[in-house]
């Protein structure tokens, strides 16, 4: 085995614990399995440096059979991507050699299709280790996470073939390069800087997850929070509208050291990552309104859609942290498709086989608390923190639309202060509308609980719930 190949084998894997299946280990694919913390999974790695001539429909088939043992055995997928030396990145070759793997019905369509049908059967993790392209980049783009390191790339073209067919000079790290995919297409849900760094956060990622839908996650062993005690005043401002940092009570909630964010670059006013509490897998959702006011925008709809049904589909239970507005309105958010968008939040909720707590940390106004899973989503536990509002309108918009509606200041004194009696946290509790209203540093316990009550019944599944593509 090459030094390139046998490197990443032996940071991703437990030490020796590799078995290749095939006949050599410098092929262009190297698969087999190995262990991560003892667990088996599934390796498919492409080779950059691989020797001797290649049959394209041979490694195709090689690769199928890995997808079919996979399923066979429960094993996590793990996808090493990488351009092999036959492929040059600037040059579009047409080799006739290739003609079979198009049409033959086990070829590059099997490869796709099978990805596909593993969606939600077995965790699905991919790393691209180089700038990558066509037929090499759909079945990495179908897993659940995908890593990249930091200066690697993909596209559906490469370089030479956007030129010709397009016209287009831009450079390939504006549409292709991994920066990119972390920051705007929302491609990539990891951007490591370095290859070690990616296949540490492949480890851990596995960790997260069973081996199979028809299993809980692993619960490990517990652990103190990164940070302690809620005591500063200023951590959660009493003024709706002063922006704060959603990951300080993050922090305050998981164990130490085992926060792993996802697709965290990305539509930054959403927070999704997995952690433990207490040793206990969970899936965090989470508004931060020092990003764009923690608004729901198109963009971060479908992160929040596609993180809570990967959660769903390996039996992750959610925790939704709300302090937010609701969903961005106007022409561009519009035509962006916030409607659509929207919806399908309320569908990927209203859709849930996973037991969800809702805590609204400091507010949730109008249908946004509908988007963190609130009354009507039948969530597990609604809780609020003491001095949180939660209405269809904050007091700053109920100001505006009254001043609108020409309303002298007495009357606009009169209506917020009807607004706050009407929609007081007391008031919500008295109508058993709310579980409970709690003290900040009582979130953690209250996680805590949830995730015991959780993890105390197996799932019961009759099949595979899907993972959202997007």
């Amino acid at each position: 085995m090459n030094r390139i190949m046998k490197s990443r084998l032996e940071t991703l894997l437990d030490k020796d614990s590799f078995i290749l299946i095939g006949e050599k280990d410098d092929d262009e694919l190297v698969g087999g399995t190995g262990l991560i913390e003892g667990r088996e999974v599934c390796i498919i790695a492409l080779n950059p440096v691989a020797s001797g001539p290649v049959d394209a429909y041979l490694i195709l088939q090689q690769e199928l059979a890995l997808l079919d043992l996979a399923e066979e055995r429960h094993l996590p997928v793990i996808h090493l991507a990488d351009r092999p030396a036959r492929v040059a990145k600037e040059t579009t070759a047409i080799p006739l050699s290739i003609i079979r793997t198009f049409i033959e019905p086990q070829g590059a369509g099997k490869i796709f299709a099978r990805f596909g049908q593993l969606s939600g059967v077995v965790p699905r993790i991919a790393v691209v280790f180089n700038a990558i392209a066509t037929t090499l980049t759909y079945p990495v783009a179908a897993c659940d996470t995908v890593v990249m390191v930091e200066g690697t790339g993909m596209s559906l073209a490469r370089p030479d073939m956007v030129r010709l067919m397009t016209g287009d000079k831009s450079r390939y790290d504006e549409y292709g390069g991994a920066r990119m995919h972390a920051e705007v297409s929302g491609t990539c849900d990891i951007l490591a800087s370095s290859e070690e760094e990616a296949l540490v956060a492949v480890r851990r990622y596995i960790g997260m997850f069973p081996s199979h839908y028809s299993s809980l996650p692993l619960i490990g062993t517990p652990g103190d929070p990164g940070r302690t005690g809620f005591s500063d005043l200023r951590l959660i401002p009493s003024n709706p509208d002063i922006p704060f940092d959603m990951h300080r009570i993050i922090e305050r909630i998981v164990d130490e050291g085992t926060l792993l964010p996802h697709r965290s670059l990305y539509a930054g006013e959403l927070i999704t990552a997995f952690g433990r509490v207490a040793g206990m897998p969970v899936g965090i959702v989470a508004n931060n309104s020092l990003v764009r006011g923690g608004i729901l925008f198109p963009e971060s709809c479908r992160k929040l859609s596609a993180f809570i049904s990967l959660c769903d589909a390996f039996n992750i239970p959610l925790v939704f942290l709300a302090d937010l507005p609701g969903y961005m309105v106007g022409k561009d958010t519009e035509q962006g498709g916030i409607i659509h968008h929207g919806a399908l939040v309320f569908t990927s909720i209203a859709t849930l086989s996973v037991p969800h707590l809702l805590v609204v940390v400091r507010k949730a106004y109008t249908a946004g608390l509908y988007a963190m899973g609130g009354p009507g989503f039948d969530p597990d536990r609604f809780v609020a923190v003491q001095d949180a509002f939660i209405s269809i309108y904050g007091p700053k918009a109920i100001r505006k639309l009254g001043i609108e509606s020409h309303l002298s200041g007495p009357e606009l004194d009169e209506i917020a202060e009807r607004m706050s009696d009407n929609t007081s946290l007391d008031r919500y509790l008295d109508a058993g509308l709310l579980d409970a209203v709690i003290q900040p540093g009582d979130i953690r316990r209250e996680v805590c609980e949830f995730l015991e009550r959780a993890y105390e019944t197996p799932p019961f599944r009759d099949g595979p719930r899907r993972v959202l593509c997007l």
